[in-house]
Formats: structure tokens, sequence, C-alpha cells
């Protein structure tokens, strides 16, 4: 990844990308990634429509991304990183039922699923992507793990709970519903699995 480009606003109101064209060309490939995940979803978006919405050659995308799924991926990782705020509610289970909501409207988007399908697809033996998931997923984590540190300072759980296992715990059914069973995701699914995530870890 080029890290070079900075971005800034231009007298138009539009995002102007500094670091060349090979900067700009990526940009404009992300960009219309992730449109077009939107429109459509994974399934129903290639690469020659990628090229097309960004113009760009099609062989300048498939030389740096030789798949959809690796593309997907990157734009995943390196412009939208799944942001999900951390909310503080003052309490374990009102934290989680917050970042769980959040997680279930994230998982029903059309650029969630084909992030997913693209996490799931690709290839153990490709080191690059395996270190690009690990590195996606640390950070998630890492992220989410401040819910845990908040619970034990308030009391609510001992001291040295693991954080990952236990948003891990609670995240695992959402993402079970979504990418096996195909099933809704209720706000009474959610409520359910805080409640039980904080039994399980008190």
């Amino acid at each position: 990844m080029n890290g070079s480009a900075v971005a800034e606003p231009s007298e138009s109101g539009k995002v102007r990308h500094k670091g060349g064209r090979t900067a700009r060309v990526m940009a404009a490939v992300h960009e219309a990634t992730l449109a077009l995940l939107e429109e459509r979803g994974y399934d129903r978006m290639e690469i020659p429509e990628i090229a097309e919405r960004a113009q760009v050659n099609k062989t300048s995308i498939y030389r740096r991304w030789p798949s959809k799924m690796e593309l997907v991926l990157e734009v995943a990782l390196t412009r939208i990183g799944v942001t999900i705020p951390i909310v503080d509610t003052g309490s374990l289970q009102g934290d989680l039922i917050a970042l769980l909501s959040r997680i279930a409207l994230m998982l029903a988007t059309p650029f969630a699923g084909g992030l997913l399908r693209a996490l799931m697809a690709s290839s153990n033996q490709n080191d690059d992507l395996q270190k690009a998931r690990t590195t996606f997923w640390d950070a998630r984590f890492a992220t989410s793990g401040v819910i845990v540190e908040r619970a034990i300072a308030r009391g609510e759980l001992p001291e040295g709970t693991n954080s990952r296992h236990l948003v891990e715990f609670a995240a695992a059914p959402l993402f079970y519903r979504t990418l096996v069973t195909n099933e809704a995701i209720t706000d009474e699914d959610i409520w359910r699995v805080a409640q039980q995530a904080c039994r399980a870890f008190r």
C-alpha cells in the first residue's frame, strides 16, 4: 500500500488526492469498489464494472489486485476499517448491547457481506492476505476491548478477563446467523447474547 498519498479538500469541495498517478488510481478504484458494493453487493459486482466506474483500465486493477476478493479486502482494511463506535453506557451489559447492535447493523450492509465473503474465500496460503486479516481483526478486538477494561474497573469482571475471548463469545452468534443460517438478528437476540456473555465471564 502506498502510504505517501494525502487527501485534502479542493475548492470545489471534492477530495483531491496527492501522491502521484498511482495514488490517484488507487483512490478512484477504492471509491468505485465501495460504491458498487453498497449498490449491488459483492456477488453482483465485477472488476470490469469497477474499472469503468473508476475510469481506469481494468488491467491496472488486475496488476495490483488479481482477484475481486483481494480488492474488496484491501478496501475494507485501508479505507473503511468497519468502524464501530464504542459507547460507554455505564454497564457491561449495556456496552455489549450497544456494540452488538452496531455490529448487527454493519453485517446487514452489502459492503460487510462482501468483506465477509472475501475473508472466508481467501486462501490461508496467501501470506499477504493472512497478515491483512490478522491486522484487521487485531485492530477490531483491540478497539472493542475497552468495554472489558471498563467493566473490570467497575468491578463487573474479574482482573485478567481476556477481552478478546469475551467479545468473540458475544459476537460469534451474530456472524453465525449472517454467514451460516442467513437468519435475521433481532433486538431480543442481541439482549440475550449480551446477558449470556456477562453471566459467562462474571
